[in-house]
């Protein structure tokens, strides 16, 4: 059996209780939801929360109901293991573009409008993956600008 402690106001409090600790979720990113995943993992680490069914019951508790829908079957019957693994690669999968669809936008979405040369570039890159390489796509970006900066 644990011996109770002293807390700070004389309360006699077991080791054995745990500690709870405030996880700030962000909203679910839906267009990007890995990079979603990485915000809430680092919320994770800095809150030293490692085990995975607290991983899962943040997300659970804090994803909007509509969202938990699309995965409803894993919150009804949650896997006996890697319930936040399974979880977050169902949702990822769900709401990430398929590959045709980032080619597709690359192809036919991406504008220059107010961004810099850089920043469109950025974007075609995140949209291209490892699929495209870089200098096929400094060649679309160029095409992409008006004129004056094509030097970038």
């Amino acid at each position: 059996m644990t011996e109770p402690s002293d807390s700070s106001d004389g309360k006699a409090v077991s080791h054995s209780e745990v500690s709870r600790i405030a996880v700030k979720v962000p909203p679910f990113w839906r267009e990007n939801p890995a990079i979603w995943f990485s915000q809430l993992e680092s919320q994770f680490i800095t809150s030293g929360i490692v085990q995975d069914s607290t991983k899962y019951h943040s997300v659970v508790a804090s994803v909007e109901t509509e969202i938990l829908l699309q995965v409803s079957d894993i919150i009804t019957s949650p896997p006996n293991d890697d319930m936040y693994k399974t979880l977050k690669e169902r949702l990822i999968n769900i709401f990430s573009d398929s590959e045709e669809r980032r080619l597709k936008k690359l192809l036919q979405d991406v504008e220059l409008g107010d961004k810099r040369p850089s920043m469109l570039l950025r974007q075609m890159q995140d949209l291209a993956g490892n699929r495209v390489g870089d200098e096929l796509l400094r060649s679309y970006c160029c095409n992409a600008c008006p004129h004056r900066c094509k030097q970038f």
